[in-house]
């Protein structure tokens, strides 16, 4: 009877700590993907100390508040694993206008200056998935904000 409940106690224990290291497994692995794929597409641009990142599925929509400041020059990306697809992104003002929409662009990214320190909102969607039977993979994205030195 003793060894049924331990045995039961230690089930448990293990779903307890299986439900809070995998979230955070997720996020270190993103992390690296982070410092791996798309920290070098910044380019001459030096990151800034936020690490906006998250696990996406297919369907998924994110929205992120940025402070920038005037007079700096800022390059702004989204970096996406594979799996999740072809992401659109729009970063609009906060009376809703937009200022930038990835899906009438070609480039990957925005540079950009501001006249006056504002704050800015990321709209981030991944598609859905083409086949609703298809198996669901998450996958990382991280938006990326760097600015020059300009000293």
């Amino acid at each position: 009877m003793m060894d049924v409940k331990m045995r039961a106690m230690k089930k448990n224990l293990m779903i307890i700590l299986l439900a809070v290291m995998l979230p955070s497994l997720a996020f270190s692995q993103c992390r690296r993907f982070t410092k791996v794929k798309c920290l070098p597409a910044l380019g001459e641009y030096i990151p800034n100390d936020n690490f906006n990142s998250a696990v996406l599925i297919p369907g998924d929509e994110a929205e992120l508040t940025m402070t920038f400041y005037a007079g700096q020059d800022y390059r702004v990306m989204v970096c996406a694993e594979e799996i999740l697809g072809d992401l659109s992104y729009k970063i609009v003002n906060d009376d809703g206008e937009s200022v930038f929409d990835s899906e009438s662009t070609d480039t990957d990214h925005l540079d950009f200056s501001v006249a006056n320190t504002q704050q800015l909102h990321m709209i981030l969607k991944v598609p859905p998935r083409e086949n609703p039977n298809q198996l669901i993979h998450e996958g990382c994205a991280t938006v990326l904000v760097g600015y020059k030195d300009e000293s």
